[in-house]
């Protein structure tokens, strides 16, 4: 089942589970963790519909410099995220892909420790 996500197997559950080490009782830090870095690799139509290439390209870079810079594993971590996130409103951009990504990998998380 899994062989059919790789972006989720390969990228969002490590992210998830590194963050969830960083921080084990915060469950939004390792979301937050996991979104980022699927952002930060993945070609999201839905960025390319709304912003076309310079909107998916925003939306990668602005990941990866989250990620660049720490990720969750900063203290400021919550308003560089929001800053993304206000951003991207502005943009009027809407990484849904990564989103629906990021529900497999937490599908895939809960399976997997079970």
């Amino acid at each position: 089942m899994a062989f059919g996500c790789p972006h989720a197997t390969d990228i969002g559950l490590p992210a998830l589970r590194l963050a969830r080490e960083w921080y084990p009782d915060d469950p939004h830090a390792a979301r937050v963790q996991a979104f980022f870095a699927l952002l930060a690799e993945m070609e999201n139509t839905n960025l390319l519909h709304r912003g076309a290439a310079e909107g998916l390209l925003f939306a990668q870079s602005s990941a990866h410099e989250f990620l660049i810079k720490g990720g969750v594993g900063t203290p400021d971590w919550r308003s560089r995220a929001a800053a993304v996130h206000g951003a991207f409103v502005l943009r009027r951009l809407s990484p849904g892909g990564c989103a629906d990504l990021l529900a497999i990998t937490l599908f895939l998380d809960r399976l997997l420790l079970c």
